[in-house]
């Protein structure tokens, strides 16, 4: 019998057990056996705020830049450091600072080297960044200083907020909008802040959007939200007693890869269990949502934007700043917790929580996109199982209460034991496991609970990506479950990172990137998506929700099992 037959025979073995007992949509069936209790240990890495201070200095008060926005209007936007992009270990001092010259109609880019080895290049594109707290301070400012709004605003009879779509762009100019609250009605204004005019749309609203008199969602706080490129990253280890069961490096959305315009949530990196890695790259790039008769939208939503929610401080730890360690007893609540949208902390909140499933430790964050709420939660047991979570709410809008449906894509870099994988696919009730050996597109079946198993190349150690019945299925906006490539790290679209098509091209993503390539016995990256229907109007909160743990019929997302481990 061939070396890698006998492996494989092993496995099935293994498998026969595991497979059989695990039922598509349960959460936690399996139980975890109880031992001493776990222990989280933090260590500050990466970028600081003064890193990014230092070069938003630099690019700001560089000759070239002046020579090419002197006497134009323009904000500033964000700053980048390309070893966001690439997971690089040793931290580059190059940075890339970007501006919106709202004169000329262009993104204006900023590149040098934080130190000092080399001058400051600009050069000017033609495309739209994402919104900036420079930009929303201004049309905020804007609508304070104008005659007829501004009265209303000040003495609180109309409430502003963020708004989908966050700009407009009508002829040359780009029109940062605003959701405007009255007694009786919701409607979308926007601001050019070319020259600081509020601009009223005819209906009431701009394309993709929509005023009306009723609203669904829970009432916003309009609390202050993290700006985009927000430093924040730590070493997390996890102990069980004295033993290491954990290691990674956590990046707030913030400040997490991917398009900069988006982002990707909470992003995981160098992920290991018991000393042995399982995942390189852990994250969200792609996050959209689709409106049934196209009521409003559709939208592709940000990542980076962390709104405000209750983490406990008294005797929390914050050695980085936005990752915060909650003492003993103490758990995160977030808007879809809750049904509250304020709350004192912005960032991840890490924390041991018992539930059902034994004792867990929780990563979570909660983002604005407009007047969405978007929760993300990562969940590590002793027993080597992952569970990535995505949780979905609103604040008070007329959009929201048409039926919608958000889709988010996970983007696994699986590295089981080293880069050398292989793949196979899993169905309930079969013999044998189905090698993959080329990349592929794959639906999920949940009468079969079809699942994904990546295997070391060179041993038996294992993961199971396996979904549950909250993950919904795919439709011709969704397109898909699972795609299954090679890793790539060359080519226009480094990493394959983030879909080939600009922001705002929903259709046609992924599916590019299956063209052939051989995936057995290499580095393997497993796209998953989770697709939602929010059509509860009212709140957008399940009814039968439970307060400190995310979970239930808003929540969607996979479970990520070790086996022989």
């Amino acid at each position: 019998m061939g070396v890698h037959v006998y492996r494989l025979f092993l496995l099935i073995l293994v498998l026969a057990v595991s497979v059989t007992g695990i039922l598509a949509g349960t959460e936690g069936k399996k139980k975890i056996s109880a031992g001493a209790p776990l222990r989280i240990q933090i260590q500050p890495w990466g970028r600081s705020q003064k890193d990014v201070d230092t070069a938003r200095s630099m690019a700001d008060k560089s000759p070239a830049l002046r020579q090419v926005l002197d006497g134009s209007v323009y904000k500033f936007i964000s700053v980048d450091f390309p070893d966001a992009q690439d997971g690089a270990r040793d931290l580059s001092t190059e940075f890339r600072a970007v501006y919106y010259d709202y004169t000329n109609a262009r993104v204006v880019i900023a590149e040098g080297d934080i130190a000092g080895s080399k001058s400051v290049d600009v050069s000017t594109a033609k495309f739209q960044p994402a919104v900036s707290t420079d930009e929303l301070i201004a049309a905020f400012a804007a609508v304070e200083s104008d005659t007829k709004l501004g009265p209303l605003y000040k003495t609180k009879q109309i409430d502003i907020s963020p708004a989908m779509p966050p700009f407009t762009v009508i002829g040359d100019s780009r029109i940062i909008n605003l959701s405007m609250k009255t007694l009786d009605n919701f409607s979308v204004i926007g601001v050019d802040l070319k020259d600081g005019r509020v601009v009223n749309y005819e209906g009431g609203a701009p394309p993709m959007s929509k005023a009306a008199p009723e609203a669904c969602g829970i009432q916003g706080s309009g609390q202050a939200t993290t700006s985009n490129g927000t430093p924040g990253q730590a070493l997390l280890t996890i102990f069980q007693g004295v033993n290491k069961l954990w290691e990674m490096t956590v990046t707030r959305p913030s400040a997490s890869s991917g398009n900069p315009t988006e982002r990707s949530g909470i992003e995981l990196q160098d992920v290991k269990y018991k000393s042995k890695l399982m995942l390189k790259r852990a994250h969200v790039p792609l996050l959209n949502v689709q409106y049934s008769g196209d009521f409003c939208g559709p939208y592709r939503d940000w990542q980076w934007q962390e709104g405000s929610f209750v983490a406990p401080d008294a005797g929390s730890t914050e050695l980085v700043p936005g990752i915060r360690v909650l003492a003993d007893g103490q758990v995160a609540t977030t808007a879809l917790d809750t049904g509250n949208d304020t709350g004192n902390f912005r960032g991840v909140a890490i924390y041991k929580q018992t539930t059902e499933n034994g004792e867990e430790i929780v990563l979570v964050s909660e983002m604005n996109a407009g007047w969405y709420r978007y929760i993300m939660e990562w969940r590590f047991a002793p027993d080597g199982t992952v569970r990535p979570r995505y949780g979905f709410g609103g604040v008070d809008n007329a959009c929201v209460c048409a039926v919608h449906f958000h889709h988010a894509y996970w983007r696994f870099d699986f590295d089981v034991v080293s880069s050398n994988n292989r793949v196979y696919q899993v169905e309930q009730g079969k013999k044998f496991l189905a090698p993959i050996r080329t990349e592929a597109k794959i639906s999920r079946n949940y009468g079969t609970n079809r699942s994904i198993l990546v295997q070391f190349g060179g041993g038996d150690e294992a993961v199971q990506v396996i979904p549950n019945l909250t993950d919904g299925v795919a439709d011709q906006f969704g397109l898909g479950d699972f795609w299954i490539l090679k890793y790539q790290n060359s080519g226009g679209f480094p990493l394959e990172i983030d879909d080939p098509n600009p922001p705002g091209d929903e259709i046609g993503y992924l599916d590019q990137w299956v063209n052939g390539e051989s995936i057995d016995n290499t580095d393997v990256v497993v796209w998953y998506a989770a697709h939602f229907t929010h059509n509860d109007g009212g709140n957008l909160l399940d009814p039968s929700r439970r307060p400190n743990v995310l979970t239930g019929s808003h929540v969607v997302g996979p479970d990520i099992r070790a086996i022989r481990w």
